[in-house]
């Protein structure tokens, strides 16, 4: 199962509002499905895809797009997440007439107001987080210590329209996916899987995750699952930084934007994989 030896073959990411794209959120992956079709193999939906630290969802979604839903995971620790990504996949319609009676409303102060209210509980919850999230300063949705959202809001008070057919259509895809609120740690027993890790990122001061993992908890994870599961992980450490056996095959990914969580264009991140393709990637 493990690769034969690291690479550094290279990848561009311009821009990740597509089909993939539910919500802006911090090192989303959803600019990422060029890649994805090139380094994930065409059987890896024949069996469980666990996408373990779902954030934004968007490589989840971008999996139920390509291989359906049935054998799709979606992980995060973070129950306000969870119960988003639930409201998505269960009541669409019901989760947009939420957003635009907060939309009718739409103030500078009433984005403060709801700030301090429960982005949890059911539609509501995810009602008031998608709010948040859409008009978030610079799309950097973040969380403090005790998990409340405290990012600002966005320069402009207008609050933008969903694109309501996209919404719609994720949900359809997304229908028959699993959800679950756990610590990653929770998945170190798998067996026969495709994993995909992309933990908040670490060595990071800027606070923008709760509940970072350290490179030592996420170290033992990969070396307990990577003899029984294929594993893509993203990162924006080097692989040594981040405990990353040297049989993995390591790519770097050059973004043509900004990274979020530091306002930078050409910033890099890695993927790397413990598996060898069993086709050629076209866009290397």
């Amino acid at each position: 199962m493990a690769a034969t030896s690291q690479s550094v073959q290279q990848y561009e990411v311009r821009n990740g509002r597509n089909q993939y794209h539910l919500i802006p959120y911090i090192g989303n992956k959803s600019g990422f499905s060029h890649i994805f079709d090139d380094l994930i193999p065409d059987d890896a939906g024949g069996g469980k895809v666990v996408d373990v630290f779902g954030g934004s969802g968007a490589f989840a979604i971008y999996c139920c797009f390509r291989f359906g839903s049935e054998n799709v995971v979606y992980n995060d620790n973070n129950p306000v997440l969870t119960n988003f990504v639930t409201s998505v996949r269960d009541n669409v319609k019901g989760l947009i007439r939420e957003y635009n009676r907060h939309r009718a409303r739409s103030s500078t102060d009433y984005f403060l107001k709801i700030r301090t209210e429960p982005l949890t509980g059911g539609l509501r919850g995810a009602g008031r987080f998608l709010y948040l999230a859409k008009n978030a300063f610079s799309g950097k949705i973040r969380f403090n210590k005790k998990n409340r959202f405290n990012a600002p809001m966005r320069k402009s008070s207008q609050c933008p329209a969903l694109s309501e057919e996209r919404l719609s259509d994720i949900s359809q895809r997304i229908h028959h996916m699993e959800i679950f609120n756990e610590e990653f740690e929770k998945f170190r027993d798998i067996r026969h899987a495709f994993l995909y890790l992309d933990p908040p990122y670490m060595n990071n001061t800027n606070g923008h995750y709760n509940q970072v993992p350290t490179t030592e908890s996420f170290a033992e994870f990969v070396r307990a699952v990577s003899p029984h599961n294929r594993v893509m992980i993203s990162e924006q450490n080097e692989p040594a930084k981040i405990g990353i056996p040297k049989t993995y095959r390591v790519y770097h990914i050059i973004l043509r934007r900004s990274l979020q969580y530091v306002t930078q264009k050409g910033s890099t991140e890695i993927i790397a994989v413990n598996y060898n393709m069993r086709r050629r990637p076209s866009n290397v």
